[in-house]
């Protein structure tokens, strides 16, 4: 979902990636129609891969549903990747399901367990509560009215999940929108799960981020019943469609990319707009697109994933992550700065170059940079004379998005021509202003975060930064 997928270029820099190419990234399209013929020929190879892989993981984007992932297991392995009647399979002597090569073993639900509870509190009356989490699936259905919701696309996660894992329980807080302590919140989220789907598992991790997973727990289950499944009212409902309507069209479900490289971000003009991020999964059930009688364009927002160039921060980049209305913000962790602040500091760090500095050789080393890859950086597009590779590039996911409006108010929040365009000496007075450090951290130069070789203070202030 997007045109640039944050997660593969994450995941590739992992160090088991590296070493192992076993990664296959599929991207802009519908898992389960443009893209499903992919899949099943991809699974079938990687079935018949000589390196005899033990387990396959899918992971979809946030907003697919799970049924069609699973029906794929039941298609042609040659074929289009759409639905087959039993008859046309009865008929089709040639015909070669996926689950001849690839068990579905386990169905996970990730559930943001600090969001969920903010959709379920907006429901205001006993009355609407009853009817919502009610166990007869129609009742929610006649509430949510015809069209589609993205609430009801949380709740098809949810029921047709085998395993449910609870995320971020780290989040929430005793009192928090008056619901008492966290226990007594995980033990409301618990209830409603069991009512929504009494057969799921419902996992708490005991860590914050999955930290010591013990991921046998969703691994090799065999917890998943094809027949089961295939007796279900919503797989039967399924395969009569004559083809698969696509998330992006059913929920009205858009995205679009945000770049620029030519001047940052001020932070807080767009810490003003990422307070709106979210909202609108819970105005979603009052049917309310305003609040304070404002309109918050960006209350659709629910995914936002990528790259930022504060202005208080030239010599990091920050990667920015948002969830409905939990938002994170951390410098990158690649470990690597702007390649242009570098230079700017230490432009001598290429010892086959004449002026050959040794301090700025040290810095180069650090990081792997030689002249060759100053030079192919220098050759991309989105490379400047004036800033280097600083640059904002980030993909927001949401529902309804109005992107006009949406860029014309993320373009203002960037530095105005008149903060740009001061002397050199003079950036860090306007650009950072009055929010020099960044969430108490100093990333104004690369002497705020570098640790020297043989800097017993630089190693102590990392250690305790990490802490």
């Amino acid at each position: 979902m997007g045109a640039i997928n944050i997660d593969s270029e994450e995941i590739k820099k992992h160090k088991l990636i590296q070493e192992k190419q076993e990664m296959v990234e599929m991207h802009n399209g519908c898992i389960c129609c443009t893209l499903r013929g992919d899949l099943l020929k991809t699974v079938k190879q990687l079935a018949e891969d000589k390196n005899e892989y033990d387990y396959l993981v899918i992971e979809s984007t946030g907003i697919a549903e799970p049924l069609p992932v699973a029906q794929t297991f039941c298609m042609d392995v040659n074929g289009d990747g759409f639905g087959h009647t039993q008859e046309e399979v009865s008929q089709n002597p040639d015909f070669d399901p996926l689950s001849k090569y690839a068990r579905m073993d386990t169905l996970v639900t990730v559930l943001d367990a600090y969001n969920f509870l903010s959709i379920l509190g907006s429901i205001e009356s006993e009355a609407d509560r009853d009817k919502y989490l009610g166990n007869d699936i129609e009742d929610a259905e006649d509430m949510l009215g015809n069209e589609e919701s993205i609430v009801q696309l949380l709740m098809d996660q949810i029921e047709f999940a085998n395993v449910i894992l609870l995320n971020k329980i780290d989040l929430l807080t005793d009192g928090d929108g008056g619901r008492g302590s966290v226990a007594t919140q995980i033990e409301s989220i618990r209830s409603l799960l069991k009512r929504l789907n009494p057969k799921a598992i419902v996992i708490v991790p005991e860590n914050p981020k999955f930290s010591d997973f013990n991921v046998d727990t969703i691994l090799n289950t065999g917890i998943f019943n094809m027949e089961d499944a295939e007796d279900s009212a919503g797989w039967k409902a399924e395969l009569e469609k004559p083809e698969h309507t696509p998330e992006t069209e059913e929920y009205g479900i858009s995205s679009f990319v945000f770049r620029n490289n030519k001047r940052p971000f001020h932070p807080e003009r767009l810490g003003r707009i990422f307070e709106n991020f979210g909202t609108g999964l819970v105005t979603e059930m009052s049917k309310s697109s305003t609040r304070e009688g404002k309109e918050d364009i960006f209350a659709g927002v629910v995914r936002c994933k990528g790259e930022l160039w504060l202005s208080n921060a030239d010599a990091w980049p920050i990667e920015v992550h948002s969830v409905g209305r939990q938002l994170e913000m951390t410098p990158a962790g690649n470990g690597k700065p702007w390649v242009g602040k570098l230079l700017e500091m230490h432009p001598n760090g290429d010892p086959s170059s004449e002026g050959f500095n040794e301090e700025d050789g040290d810095v180069w080393s650090a990081i792997d940079l030689t002249n060759e890859t100053v030079a192919e950086m220098k050759a991309s597009a989105s490379w400047t004379d004036r800033f280097g590779d600083r640059s904002s590039e980030f993909v927001l996911i949401g529902i309804k998005l109005q992107k006009d409006k949406l860029m014309k108010e993320l373009e203002q929040a960037l530095l105005t021509d008149e903060e740009l365009n001061v002397p050199i000496k003079d950036r860090k007075k306007v650009w950072a202003n009055d929010v020099e450090d960044f969430e108490g951290q100093l990333l104004w130069d690369l002497d705020d975060v570098w640790v020297k070789s043989g800097d017993e203070e630089g190693e102590e202030r990392e250690n305790s930064t990490e802490d």
